[in-house]
Parts: structure tokens; sequence; C-alpha cells
């Protein structure tokens, strides 16, 4: 996981820690017990364990070189809108997290998971070798073992249903 979207220790935050805070906050805008309230605590709780697996060594955090963080700027920095309209990119800039984790895939020619249209996008531009979504990933976990096709298809059903998530249905 590219750092920025999670940091290399405990006392660097990324993406994922800032997700986490939402959910936590979440909890405390709906009642416990409560269908949203129960969501929130799991995505706050999942993150937490995705996190914390960092420390454990199961989860490595890859630190961009500093052509990648170049790269990475021309993908978030105002001034190279054109550059990455060239591209095909419709959106202003990327996030940080989905430009260094571009920018650090295609260096090291790596395959890239991502759902957003224009990440994907510059991702394939820059000369990305395989990019896949959220559904290509939970049916490779489901071809290697990892989980059953019923659980993939409620887990990713709901993922779509109740956490707005626009990925396509299940086919």
């Amino acid at each position: 996981m590219a750092q920025g979207v999670v940091g290399v220790n405990p006392e660097e935050t990324g993406e994922l820690d800032r997700a986490k805070e939402f959910f936590a906050r979440q909890t405390s805008l709906h009642p416990a017990g409560s269908p949203d309230y129960t969501r929130a605590l799991v995505a706050q709780m999942g993150l937490e364990q995705l996190i914390d697996r960092r420390s454990g060594g199961h989860l490595d955090v890859v630190v961009p070189t500093t052509q990648e963080l170049r790269m990475a700027i021309r993908l978030t920095d105002p001034e190279h809108r054109s550059w990455r309209q060239a591209l095909g990119m419709r959106a202003r800039r990327l996030d940080a997290g989905e430009a260094v984790s571009i920018a650090i895939a295609v260096a090291r020619r790596k395959a890239f998971g991502c759902d957003d249209a224009d990440a994907r996008i510059a991702y394939g531009a820059l000369g990305g070798i395989e990019c896949l979504s959220t559904l290509d990933l939970v049916r490779r976990a489901v071809t290697g073992g990892l989980i059953s096709e019923g659980a993939a298809r409620e887990g990713y059903e709901r993922l779509r249903s109740d956490y707005r998530f626009f990925g396509p249905p299940w086919r």
C-alpha cells in the first residue's frame, strides 16, 4: 500500500486513518444498535484492523521515490490540469492517495486496484499494466479460495446498496 494511503508508522497518518476517524464520528451520530451505527462501527473496526497489519509486518507500506513523487504531484497539482486532460481525465485532479498509488504502480510495473474512472484513465494512459476494480479483486478472492462465491456476492452487493458504492452489479 502506498505511503499516504497509510502511514509508514503509527505516528504518520494517511487516508485510511482519516476514513477510520470519519466512521468513528458516524457512530456518535446514530443511536447505538441502529443499522447505521452498526455499519459505521464495523467499517471503523475493519479499517483499524487493516491499519494495524502494518505493525505486524502483514502490510507493506511502499515509500515513493523522488521520480514517483514528481508524477504524483503532476496528477494533483492544479498547474498540470491541461496535461491531465491530455491523458483523458475529466476531473480537475486526483486525490493524493490515488496519485501516489498510480505513480508507484506505473513506475514499478505493478497492477493497480481502483474504481475511480479518472484514476483508471490516468493509470492506463501512463502505461499501467493491469487495472483491477473492486469486483475484479473480490472475484480473485473467490477464485483463490479466500471466500465463498455466495459470501462474496452478498458482501459486494451490500457494499453497493448500503455504502453508496457505484461499482457494476455482480454478473
